[in-house]
């Protein structure tokens, strides 16, 4: 008949990407539909970033630091990042981000991890055993700088950071008068140590962590749930567990979804014309949670209403219209390196820059 399908005509797969579009949502954002790190098999990605991790825990161990190990798997870290499809814009916002974050692991391994070492660069007593609790000049200078940021900005927050700045390094470089009152004891005193070997181990941990936050960035990224649940097909997980993993992904795009929804209504009506302090945004947070809830109550319910009304039963099988993806053999080579990391992880420690 004229118009009709033939039967050996092939199925098209369902969630296929349609021709002409350059992005698909992942589990953060979007990614290219082309992106290099998103051809490899969604099992062969989370295997490989784990590998990637464990010898990179084992390059910045403490009792042997390797420096140039960790960069070199950070590179391949970064490479990961790079080739996951991500779009420029919030490539640049995860670079940022992430540097404060290294910063502050870096003071915090100097400050709380009193290494020996052969040269000691800082020594200096940071905190006596004691709370004194009485008034000062600078305690004064201190509230009149954040009552005066306050009632000129209204914003509380910002105004408390900058008036301790002020004040810890104004009395370290001016003594004011200042009375104790009494004394607390409390802990034990803390002496920061900054040794040569404590500084050659926070640099390899900022080198070791930052190839962690990008590897597992470029995997969240790259993956879909529908590659989620295509490989829990191809493991031959039970039905039930595949359809609670599925709805919950779809909870959540919808939840989303409707997250964008309120927030739009709240900026057509002027929500954000007026500068907001932290405790005011806060505010405003809770009030977006509360539609929120009620949009998600009523979706589940109309989602239970669906799967009623087309006779689901979680015992019943269903058609296979996920996408699966067919092992490839760039998907052997990167199974061939994993192993190749496992070795390095669990066999004899190589220490790269020791060797140099």
């Amino acid at each position: 008949m004229k118009g009709s399908k033939s039967l050996d005509a092939p199925v098209p797969a369902f969630l296929e990407v349609p021709p002409g579009r350059r992005y698909v949502r992942s589990f953060l954002f979007s990614r290219r539909i082309d992106a290099p790190f998103a051809q490899l098999h969604l099992l062969i990605r989370f295997v490989l970033v784990a590998c990637i991790s464990i010898v990179q825990l084992r390059s910045i161990d403490v009792a042997h630091p390797d420096p140039l190990g960790a960069a070199l798997l950070s590179l391949l870290a970064l490479g990961l990042f790079l080739g996951s499809g991500m779009h420029a814009r919030v490539a640049q916002v995860y670079i940022l981000l992430t540097i404060p974050t290294l910063i502050s692991l870096f003071s915090t391994w100097i400050i709380f991890n009193a290494v020996p070492g052969r040269v000691i660069l800082l020594q200096t007593q940071v905190y006596a055993g004691h709370i004194d609790l009485g008034l000062s000049v600078w305690l004064g200078l201190w509230l009149v700088l954040v009552l005066g940021y306050f009632l000129w900005t209204r914003k509380l927050l910002l105004g408390i950071v900058l008036a301790t700045l002020v004040a810890f390094v104004g009395s370290r470089l001016w003594t004011l008068p200042g009375w104790t009152l009494a004394q607390l004891p409390f802990f034990h005193p803390l002496t920061l140590v900054v040794s040569d070997r404590g500084l050659y181990i926070a640099i390899t941990k900022v080198i070791g962590y930052s190839g962690l936050i990008f590897s597992t960035v470029a995997l969240v990224v790259s993956s879909r749930d529908a590659e989620l649940i295509g490989a829990f097909r191809q493991l031959r997980v039970p039905q039930p567990v595949i359809f609670f993993i599925s709805t919950v992904f779809r909870a959540l795009d919808l939840a989303l979804v409707d997250y964008q929804t309120i927030h739009q209504a709240q900026v057509a009506r002027a929500v954000n014309s007026r500068p907001r302090d932290f405790i005011r945004q806060l505010r405003d947070l809770a009030s977006i949670s509360v539609p929120l809830i009620a949009v998600m109550i009523r979706r589940s319910g109309e989602m239970g209403d669906a799967l009623m009304a087309r006779g689901y039963r979680v015992s019943q099988g269903s058609a296979d219209f996920y996408e699966t993806q067919a092992w490839r053999w760039w998907d052997w080579a990167a199974l061939i390196f994993c192993v190749v990391l496992l070795y390095l992880s669990f066999g004899p420690h190589v220490n790269l820059t020791d060797l140099l």
